[in-house]
C-alpha cells in the first residue's frame, strides 16, 4: 500500500492517523508544533518533527518515503504550505485539493467567496474588503458586525479570536485599522442575528471524478470562544439545503477534494447564509473516521487510484465530543445563564459518542493533550 503522510496532528490529524492505521495503511506523521499529540498516536509508522514554517524540511519528509505518497494537510497553514510549494507537493503527493489552485483560493479567501456564492445563488451575509473606509461606510452593513482575516490563521493566533465582534461601522473601522497595522488584510460581514445555535455545515469529499463520495451534515451544539468558535459539540443533523447549496458552491468553483463549507440560518427568514469554506477537515473530523464513516479511507483509496463507489450522505445518530474543552465552554454558558445541567447532560447519555481525543487502543494522545490545552490557556 502507499505510505499516508499527515501534515499536521492534532484533532483532525490525529482522526485520520487512526483511522488509516487500523486499516495497516502506513502512515507517517509531520509536526510543526511541539504540542501537536497526535504525534503520539501508536498509528505512526514514522514521524517528523520539524521547525515551524519549515516547507524545505516539509518536502524533505515526504521524499524521504521513496514512493509516491497520499498527503493530508490538516489544517488552513498546512493547506498554505502546499499552496506556496504547489508543483513541489504535487511531484511527490496526491492531496484531497483540486489540480486548479484557483479554485482553492476562490473558497479559502474570504473577500472573493462572495463572488463564488452569487454566481452559485448562494446567499451571503452582506460582507466588504476594509480596505478603505469609505468603501466600508458605502457599503451600508447593518450592525453588529464581525472582523475576520481574509484567510489563514495567524489573525486568531494574534487577536485571540478569529473573528472580533463590532458594534457599529466606527468601531469596526478601528478593529480593521489595528490589524492592517499588523500585517493582516480583513473583511467587514454583518452578524446573522441569534444565530450561534443555528451554525450548520457540510463536510464533504469530491473525489477525482467530480463525484462527491462522501457527505454528513451536522450542526454546532456547543463552541469556544462563545457565539464564534470552534466545536466543542457537534452532532448530525441533517438539512438538505444545507446539503444542496454546499454542493452546489463546491461545484461552481470547479472543487474537488475534502471541503468543509459552514452556513448561518438566518432566523429572520429562516434562509441559510454561508459563512466560509475551509478546504480541509474540520476539527470535528473524528465525526466521520470512525466505524460508522470512514471519510479518510475513501480519499486514501480514491487517490489511489481505485475505484470508489459514492456513499449515501451519512445521516445517522452521532455527535462528535471534545470533552476538555465542553466542560470549559459549558461553565462559560452557565454563568451567562444559558445553560443547565440537564441540557450539558443530555448530549452525553444519548446516542452512539465520537471522542475528540481519548481512545481505548490508542491513549497516548489524550495523555499528550494535556500539555496542548494548558499551552491554549489564557
Amino acid at each position: 500500500m502507499r505510505p499516508a503522510v499527515v501534515f499536521g496532528l492534532l484533532h483532525a490529524g490525529l482522526a485520520v492517523t487512526r483511522s488509516l492505521g487500523r486499516a495497516e495503511i502506513p502512515v507517517t506523521g509531520i509536526s510543526w508544533g511541539l504540542h501537536e499529540f497526535g504525534f503520539r498516536s501508536r498509528y505512526l509508522g514514522k514521524r517528523h518533527l520539524v521547525a515551524h514554517g519549515d516547507a524545505d524540511a516539509v518536502l524533505g519528509a515526504i521524499r524521504s518515503e521513496g514512493e509516491r505518497v497520499v498527503l493530508f494537510p490538516e489544517r488552513d497553514e498546512h493547506v498554505e504550505w502546499a499552496l506556496d510549494r504547489w508543483e513541489e507537493a504535487r511531484a511527490l503527493a496526491d492531496m484531497p485539493l483540486p489540480d486548479d489552485p484557483q479554485a482553492v483560493v476562490s473558497l479559502r479567501r474570504k473577500d472573493l467567496l462572495p463572488s463564488v456564492a452569487a454566481e452559485a445563488e448562494v446567499l451571503f451575509p452582506g460582507t466588504v474588503l476594509a480596505d478603505g473606509d469609505a468603501a466600508v461606510r458605502e457599503a451600508n452593513l447593518r450592525p453588529p458586525l464581525v472582523v475576520k482575516a481574509v484567510e489563514g490563521q495567524e489573525f486568531a493566533l494574534t487577536f485571540g479570536h478569529k473573528a472580533i465582534v463590532a458594534q457599529d461601522v466606527e468601531e469596526a473601522l478601528r478593529v480593521a485599522r489595528e490589524a492592517r497595522d499588523r500585517g493582516f488584510r480583513t473583511i467587514i460581514q454583518e452578524v446573522v442575528p441569534d444565530s450561534h445555535e443555528r451554525v450548520y455545515s457540510l463536510l464533504a469529499y469530491v473525489g477525482r471524478d467530480g463525484r462527491p463520495l462522501v457527505t454528513v451534515v451536522g450542526r454546532k451544539v456547543r463552541q469556544g470562544p462563545l457565539r464564534f468558535g470552534t466545536s466543542a459539540v457537534f452532532e448530525v443533523d441533517y438539512e438538505p439545503r444545507v446539503l444542496d447549496q454546499g454542493l452546489r458552491l463546491l461545484r461552481t468553483a470547479g472543487y474537488t477534494g475534502i471541503a468543509h463549507v459552514e452556513f448561518a440560518q438566518d432566523p429572520r427568514d429562516g434562509e441559510f447564509r454561508v459563512l466560509e469554506v475551509n478546504t480541509r477537515l474540520p476539527v470535528w473530523a473524528g465525526l466521520a473516521a470512525n466505524r460508522h464513516l470512514d471519510l479518510p479511507r475513501v480519499v486514501y483509496d480514491d487517490l489511489s487510484g481505485r475505484e470508489v463507489a459514492p456513499l449515501p450522505t451519512f445521516q445517522g445518530d452521532l455527535t462528535w465530543i471534545y470533552l476538555a474543552k465542553d466542560v470549559y465552554v459549558s461553565v462559560q454558558m452557565a454563568r451567562r445563564r444559558e445553560l443547565g445541567p440537564r441540557r450539558f447532560l443530555s448530549g452525553y447519555l444519548r446516542g452512539p459518542k465520537a471522542r475528540a481525543v481519548f481512545a481505548l487502543d490508542d491513549p497516548w494522545p489524550a495523555i499528550a493533550s494535556l500539555a496542548y490545552l494548558r499551552s491554549r490557556t489564557p
